[in-house]
């Protein structure tokens, strides 16, 4: 399954980003429905323990992954409580032509002040793209920083995808930037109407974002499903 603007028929492929909060609200089985619901060939999750003693040493993203059917990888940020916390990567396992899905972390710049929090990019390859699963930090200078880290990590963005909880909204200065440098908005490109997915009590925005490549097909559908199992919506966007 390749993503490209080729003429012919293409099977519909979901994109999805969603922040878990490490299954704190309600444990693993209520993120795996909701996630069931989206059905996403490529999902990226932030704020993923493996593990962790708070998360009964889970390794969430296998668990997740076994659940679903999908391949999992993950990018540890900083070590905690006997394990690692960061983001990760699930994939169905026909994007992957029998390649196993491998994640490579890229710390970015922050998590050395107070109120910073070290954060990675976790980067894989799946069905022909470079995806980039990102969870940048609240302070807006360190999002400036984050963003100008991300975009040097990628380069060319064509064949990319960025899925991330970037913590501020389309017009934040960290998402502009993203977007001068020829992303796509894909939740704005489908159309649908504004909504906020951030959590409820700071910043009341869409801070979930699905970023396209400039050559990848166009985004014709996005959503946002929200349940007691996470504090942000899983948005997913159908290409």
């Amino acid at each position: 399954m390749q993503l490209s603007r080729s003429r012919g028929r293409r099977k519909a492929v979901r994109l999805a980003t969603f922040n878990i909060k490490h299954a704190e609200l309600r444990g693993l089985p209520p993120l795996v429905d909701l996630l069931r619901q989206a059905r996403p060939d490529l999902a990226g999750l932030q704020e993923v323990d493996v593990g962790c003693v708070r998360s009964s040493c889970a390794d969430q993203p296998a668990g997740l992954g076994t659940a679903l059917g999908m391949a999992s990888c993950f990018a540890p940020a900083l070590s905690l409580e006997g394990g690692a916390y960061g983001t990760a990567l699930l994939a169905v396992p026909e994007l992957l032509r029998g390649e196993p899905l491998q994640a490579t972390a890229v710390p970015l710049p922050g998590g050395r002040s107070m109120g910073e929090e070290p954060r990675v990019l976790l980067t894989a390859r799946a069905a022909g793209l470079r995806v980039f699963v990102a969870h940048f930090d609240l302070p807006a200078p360190v999002r400036q920083a984050q963003a100008d880290a991300l975009l040097a990590a990628v380069g060319d963005p064509r064949g990319t995808v960025v899925l991330g909880d970037l913590n501020e909204g389309p017009d934040g200065p960290g998402v502009r930037t993203l977007l001068a440098a020829g992303f796509r908005d894909a939740w704005a490109e489908s159309g649908a109407a504004e909504l906020i997915t951030a959590p409820w009590d700071r910043p009341q925005a869409r801070i979930d974002h699905v970023l396209l490549g400039p050559d990848l097909p166009r985004a014709r559908s996005a959503r946002a499903l929200s349940s007691g199992a996470s504090d942000h919506a899983l948005v997913v966007v159908e290409l």
